[in-house]
């Protein structure tokens, strides 16, 4: 006999014992009740004793399980849930990961990706209503001297011709400036995409994460509403300069570098 059988059958013993002690005092109460001459009301609240104590045996202590073996199969049961608990929480966190990935992208396909498709549209139909050879020639006249060359002709380009195709703007470029001018342009894919994200759909993610985390804050109240908008503006506004620079430092460097080969620019 295992000890789950052992105490199974104490438990057993002990409500037995407990139902004849209550049943006990019910017939001595009956009987000093009938000696007293008020029997019935002595054994009606001898009766309602009794049913008290088997109920107060019965809440001292839970039910017990059937058989010795039930209750080991629940421990067992019991144990392996414990175990497995750390499995379950690993694979409920790392879903959630891919799940909420997914409520980001429904978020970008019903809000961003849309507008993306209207602005491309829209602006592709400018390029042709002003006309290629209009762009062009504003091109070759930005690239003229260094301060457009390395803001105004990378910004032209990025916004009417998008990446990839806004590196094709340096034909307009001597030999020597190509490198400087594409390393302004290329600087420039992802701040222009807090105002104009047509010009980058492809890398949109960079500045969409930015936006997502500054939304949130404005709707909890930690940011004023409509920073967001103010931050691009800034975002563009220090992309320029960046480029601007970046061209300056590219076209020495293609100098010295020409220079030290050789090669005639």
């Amino acid at each position: 006999m295992t000890i789950f059988s052992t105490m199974a059958q104490h438990i057993d013993v002990v409500s037995d014992s407990l139902h004849y002690a209550s049943l006990s005092a019910s017939h001595a109460v009956h009987g000093l009740g009938m000696a007293a001459g008020d029997g019935a009301h002595a054994g009606q609240m001898a009766g309602q004793a009794s049913n008290d104590l088997i109920i107060l045996a019965q809440n001292a202590a839970p039910a017990a399980p059937g058989t010795g073996a039930d209750f080991a199969s629940r421990v067992k049961n019991v144990a392996q849930e414990e175990q497995l608990g750390w499995l379950s929480t690993i694979g409920r966190h790392f879903i959630g990961v891919f799940q909420q990935g997914g409520q980001v992208f429904t978020g970008f396909v019903t809000g961003i990706i849309p507008t993306l498709i209207v602005l491309m549209t829209a602006f592709y139909a400018v390029t042709e209503i002003v006309g290629e050879q209009r762009v062009h020639g504003l091109a070759r006249a930005a690239g003229r001297i260094a301060l457009t060359r390395y803001t105004v002709l990378p910004v032209m380009a990025m916004f009417f011709l998008t990446n990839p195709m806004a590196y094709t703007f340096g034909t307009f470029l001597e030999e020597k400036h190509k490198p400087a001018f594409y390393d302004s342009a290329v600087s420039f894919c992802h701040p222009i995409t807090g105002l104009f994200p047509h010009a980058n759909a492809g890398e949109y993610f960079v500045w969409g994460g930015v936006l997502v985390a500054l939304q949130q804050l404005e709707a909890a109240g930690k940011l004023p509403a409509g920073w967001h908008i103010n931050l691009a503006v800034w975002y563009f506004i220090v992309g320029v300069v960046v480029i601007f620079i970046r061209g300056v430092v590219t076209e020495k460097i293609t100098q010295i570098m020409a220079r030290r080969e050789g090669v005639k620019l």
